[in-house]
């Protein structure tokens, strides 16, 4: 086994029933890294353009990153890929818990699942042996229910399980992929749960037994207990709100700034609902146990109990308490925790989901539709009890449920009557909340980067823009460029977006940016022996991105195609940044140069791709 990594992938054909172990080059783990960077290439390289997002053709892959499995900190992320039925391009959705690292020490750099099972499956990888197992009669169980059922049958209760539930096996694209079932772990975005579903693939349950082998351990030790100390006495206001609070312990600030959206995207800022209280403390009053990632110092992940909750719950993160807070008009903490477990538990993503609901909300108080289209439901702002009853209807597929089951896309086609107006997406993509107009680098991400409206993307160009530098490397990140300064972002942009897609591709968690102090690139030496750099880490981190860009391209997507609704790229008419101009254009533009891509079309340039060793993929572009 070569350090680092196994240099192998397990391809498993569901419609002939038949896995095999495939041995990849190691010239492709230098030059695509692991993960989604190593996803991107196979897949193109493996299917034909234009396949049905759930058809055979489509490859289903489960990517652990390069440093996963390894003690590296926060190095616990697993990227699904696959052509998103959502966006019909480019699809991938990452996730932490303990799966990339179980797959890892399982042997293996990622599995493709191809083809069609004729009935429901599951793989089961344990104690060296590889085998698909029937799975009908765990069809129609939710996520925590699969779990369990899985550990109880091959008798571990520490088996890792991957799944979907009832919402991924209707093909909804919403459909998110759940791991750490009570915790409530998603790979949530693309639509990959309905690909997984589509496949009759209802499981991945696995137990690694193998250590990843490491160039220097001596050094690796001495950089995680560097970072670990550096964690335990932090400062950065960020991470120690992450260790107390979780993501949504940023709630409040988020609100106050701009960031998060009221009202279907139509308010800014806590005053716009007179009833807002802050989410942070009366969520977190409930929290009994605190819990982290595989190899994670942070831990943000926390389980909530009470007789005021009704039970036992996982805390919802910012982005679900969000959307089904502000977002829906809502300040009942007790709707967002129980609209957090019926999307986990039924395998739904939570920032489609909630934007699906506020969509409707809005459209009923226009008149678009009536309690004749909702099932005789008045669709109220704030009404807890109206968001359970659209968003159990809506796992069920069942009368008003089945126009919202897909996300606001497809609902909107599906009502008609003006109703596009009012769904918040880009690309067929729900947003996630945070306001392009208070960074611009989310709107660029929004509608620049091949998955578009992730909030997820372009992090790093977060951080330099509200006045962070990730990573140990100050110089590298100079000159620094304000918020507003928009003709002059490409040399950061080129540095954020390349250094952000090696750190995915490596498996680990984004937020540890946000703490000064995690090398990188010392880490990557440590563990395979490469002698590696920030200017390789440049040119691996373009030839990734453009890669997704190619499959895109590849699919017959325009890249301009992807715009911003009105309601977020016109300036805001409220808020802390009311009536500052914007030009989400001319930063989309300044992104494409920094990519070397045609900044007109984003288009990659031919002579770039061969420089970066792709130029058999430039039939891809369109003449």
């Amino acid at each position: 086994m070569t350090a680092g990594y196994t240099g192998k992938v397990l391809t498993v054909d569901l419609t002939l029933a038949k896995v095999r172990e495939e041995q990849l080059e190691e010239r492709l783990y230098r030059d695509f890294i692991g993960g989604v960077g190593l996803g991107a290439r196979l897949l193109y390289q493996r299917q034909p353009g234009k396949v049905d997002p759930l058809g055979e053709e489509n490859i289903l892959g489960f990517m652990p990153g390069l440093l996963s499995g390894t003690t590296v900190p926060g190095s616990s992320r697993l990227t699904v890929v696959s052509k998103s039925p959502t966006t019909r391009g480019w699809g991938d959705a990452n996730v932490g818990g303990y799966i990339a690292r179980e797959l890892k020490c399982a042997g293996y750099d990622g599995i493709l699942f191809q083809g069609i099972s004729p009935h429901p499956v599951y793989l089961l990888i344990y104690k060296g042996k590889v085998e698909l197992r029937d799975a009908s009669h765990l069809w129609g169980k939710d996520t925590a229910e699969t779990e369990e059922i899985l550990r109880k049958e091959i008798g571990d209760r520490r088996l890792r399980v991957i799944c979907i539930g009832p919402v991924g096996e209707a093909q909804s694209l919403i459909s998110a992929i759940i791991t750490e079932g009570k915790e409530g772990r998603a790979a949530a975005r693309s639509g990959l749960g309905a690909v997984m579903g589509s496949k009759r693939l209802k499981a991945i349950a696995v137990r690694g037994d193998s250590e990843i082998p490491v160039a220097d351990s001596t050094r690796l030790s001495e950089l995680r207990r560097q970072f670990v100390n550096a964690v335990k006495t932090t400062e950065t206001p960020f991470i120690k709100a992450l260790k107390t609070g979780g993501t949504v312990g940023y709630m409040q600030p988020f609100a106050t700034a701009g960031a998060t959206p009221f009202k279907n995207w139509s308010l800014i800022g806590p005053e716009s609902m007179p009833s807002y209280e802050p989410f942070d403390d009366r969520i977190n009053k409930y929290v009994v146990r605190r819990f982290a990632c595989a190899t994670c110092p942070v831990g943000c992940g926390a389980t909530l109990k009470s007789d005021d909750i009704g039970g036992e719950y996982d805390r919802p993160e910012y982005e679900t308490a969000a959307g089904f807070g502000p977002n829906c008009f809502n300040n009942d903490v007790v709707t967002v925790i129980k609209a957090n477990d019926i999307c986990n538990r039924y395998g739904v993503d939570t920032i489609s989901a909630s934007n699906v609901i506020a969509f409707a909300l809005d459209c009923y108080e226009r008149g678009i539709i009536t309690r004749q289209d909702t099932d005789g439901i008045e669709l109220t702002w704030g009404d807890g009890s109206v968001i359970i009853a659209l968003l159990e209807k809506l796992i069920k597929r069942e009368g008003f449920g089945a126009v919202l089951a897909d996300g606001v896309n497809r609902a909107a086609e599906r009502i008609g009557r003006g109703a596009e107006e009012r769904a918040i997406h880009v690309g067929g993509q729900e947003l996630g909340y945070h306001d392009p107009r208070q960074i611009p680098a989310r709107g660029t991400a929004y509608i620049g980067d091949p998955t578009p409206g992730r909030h997820t993307t372009f992090l790093v160009g977060r951080l330099l823009e509200a006045g962070g530098l990730p990573g140990p490397y100050p110089e590298f990140w100079q000159p620094r460029v304000e918020y507003r300064d928009y003709g002059h972002k490409s040399p950061s942009y080129n540095k954020c977006i390349t250094y952000e897609q090696v750190f995915t591709s490596a498996g680990l968690c984004k937020f540890l940016v946000f703490q000064p102090g995690f090398t990188l690139i010392e880490f990557i030496s440590a563990v395979t022996g490469w002698d590696y750099s920030l200017a390789e880490t440049q040119v691996t981190g373009e030839r990734i991105q453009t890669m997704r860009q190619l499959f895109n391209l590849r699919e017959g997507i325009d890249p301009k195609s992807f715009r911003l609704p009105t309601r977020v790229s016109q300036p805001a008419a409220m808020g802390p940044y009311k009536d500052v101009p914007q030009d989400f254009d001319l930063l989309r533009r300044q992104y494409y140069e920094a990519m070397r891509w045609d900044t007109e079309t984003g288009y990659p340039k031919k002579a770039r791709l061969e420089e970066l060793g792709l130029k058999e993929f430039a039939g891809a572009i369109p003449e």
